[in-house]
Order: C-alpha cells, then sequence, then structure tokens
C-alpha cells in the first residue's frame, strides 16, 4: 500500500475489511459525537491505517458548521488525496455555502479539493449555482488532482442530471482540463 501512496506515509499492512473489524466496537459507541480525541490521536500516529480510523469516526457521526475548522485542520494535516476524499463528505454534510466559496479559492490544493467534492452523492440536492461557481473558481488549474476532483463531481452529478452535465460541459467545457471534460463526460 505505501508503493500505491508514492510512499507518503507508512503503513501496517491492515487490509480495510479487516481494520473496520478491529475497530466496529469502538466506533459503534462513539455515532452520537465526533470525538476529537480520538480523532487528534489517531491523526497524531505515524502509520496511515490510523488516519483511515479517524475518517471511518467522522463518516458514522452527525457534524456542523462549528466542526469545520478541525476538519480543514485534517484536510491540511498529513494530506493526500486518500484522507481528503474521505472528508470530502463529512465536510459536505456540515458545511455551509459561503464556507464551501472561500474553501474554493484557498491556497491550500487539497482545500480546493474538498470544496470541489463536497457534493458527492447529494443527487437532487445538489445546489448545481454553487457546484458551477465551486468548478470555475478551478478550471483548468494544471493541479492533477484539481482537475480530476471537477470530472469526477460533474460524473457523481451526471448520474442524476446528465442534462444538466451535458449543459455545463456545452458552456464552460473550453475553459476545463481534458482531463476534467475526460472524466466528466465518461458516462455521458
Amino acid at each position: 500500500m505505501s508503493a500505491y501512496m508514492r510512499h507518503q506515509f507508512p503503513f501496517l499492512g491492515v487490509p480495510t475489511p479487516a481494520r473496520r473489524a478491529a475497530c466496529r466496537d469502538i466506533l459503534r459507541g462513539r455515532r452520537h459525537a465526533p470525538d476529537w480525541e480520538l480523532v487528534s490521536g489517531c491523526w497524531a500516529e505515524p502509520e496511515r491505517e490510523f488516519q483511515y480510523v479517524a475518517c471511518d469516526h467522522l463518516r458514522q457521526v452527525p457534524l456542523c458548521a462549528s466542526d469545520l475548522p478541525r476538519l480543514r485542520e485534517l484536510v491540511t494535516t498529513k494530506s493526500w488525496w486518500d484522507t481528503v476524499d474521505a472528508l470530502a463528505r463529512p465536510v459536505g454534510h456540515a458545511t455551509d455555502a459561503a464556507t464551501m466559496r472561500a474553501w474554493a479559492r484557498d491556497g491550500n490544493l487539497w482545500v480546493r479539493r474538498v470544496a470541489i467534492l463536497h457534493q458527492l452523492g447529494h443527487r437532487g440536492g445538489t445546489d448545481t449555482a454553487l457546484l458551477t461557481e465551486i468548478i470555475l473558481a478551478n478550471p483548468g488549474s494544471g493541479e492533477f488532482f484539481i482537475d480530476k476532483a471537477i470530472g469526477w463531481a460533474l460524473r457523481d452529478f451526471a448520474r442524476h442530471d446528465p442534462e444538466w452535465v451535458r449543459g455545463f460541459l456545452a458552456e464552460h467545457g473550453a475553459e476545463l482540463s481534458a482531463l476534467s471534460r475526460r472524466e466528466a463526460a465518461k458516462h455521458l
């Protein structure tokens, strides 16, 4: 796994199903509110599986806008696509449009990636005006992780509203990178 992650972090070598089974009882008792002590402790450990446990926990608990500063800190600490993508949905459940507009223009590429991805899975609840604004704040960035996220966000929404995505690509496709366009149109 370490090689797959470009040797960014050490790994214990525990597969995801085994990790989740081992932590099931610990996390089950913490589903009503975020346990920030647990999250901080996991984030402080060098091995990447600990950060995955923290992400598993945050996906299971209700979060609100007051949690965003802590979530942003996690996004910007030990950052790589694996944990950043795992944090995007919890951020999406806790955030407001104004915060995501600010994050879309942040100097940190991982914060921008979360802003782009935060509505994944929202289907009919996707705020298309916000999605448009966030994407157009980052078009053709030349940064692989941003361009890929733009395509992913559009491809995800295309499952719900392919006509909207076709229209978006017709209107703004020239502003996007080839990677973003290719990812967005993959299933259209």
